[in-house]
């Protein structure tokens, strides 16, 4: 997927609206300007529209984090290379989501998944069962994401 389209799933299934998101890069000191972030946010279609950089996508989930869990910035030193298994991590962490909360996640999306599978996802890269996010899987997450935030009815 691509990272504009990550973010636009993400504030869809959030309700997020254009002030929220502005300040969800602010809490990572980032500037990014309105125009910038309307034309990330603007349909594919419509002429002016841009797609995110992976910086900007990841600079979002961290912010994210921030916004939803209040925790503070740490400093990072090596760069990270931004992956369909850390989107899903940083989603996790953002959202506080349970691994019960996950497989309901997925099956909102119709996404036929086990445990184990979901489980391997969140593995560190080297361990031996480490499982890589596919782009379907990840746009499975974001779609059961809008409907679990639908559904519950949560105003954020």
């Amino acid at each position: 997927m691509k990272p504009s389209e990550i973010i636009i799933a993400i504030k869809e299934a959030l309700n997020l609206n254009r002030a929220q998101i502005m300040h969800i890069y602010s809490l990572e000191d980032f500037a990014i300007t309105i125009d910038r972030l309307d034309s990330i946010l603007k349909n594919r279609s419509k002429k002016n529209s841009a797609n995110a950089t992976y910086e900007e996508l990841g600079v979002f989930l961290d912010g994210l984090i921030q916004y939803k869990r209040g925790l503070t910035k740490k400093e990072q030193n090596e760069e990270v290379i931004l992956d369909n298994n850390l989107i899903l991590k940083k989603l996790r962490v953002a959202l506080n989501l349970k691994e019960f909360e996950l497989e309901i996640i997925f099956e909102l999306a119709d996404f036929k998944i086990s445990k184990t599978a979901i489980k391997d996802m969140f593995r560190s890269p080297t361990h031996p069962k480490f499982k890589e996010c596919a782009n379907k899987t990840l746009k499975a997450f974001l779609e059961g994401l809008n409907e679990f935030y639908f559904d519950s009815g949560e105003e954020d």
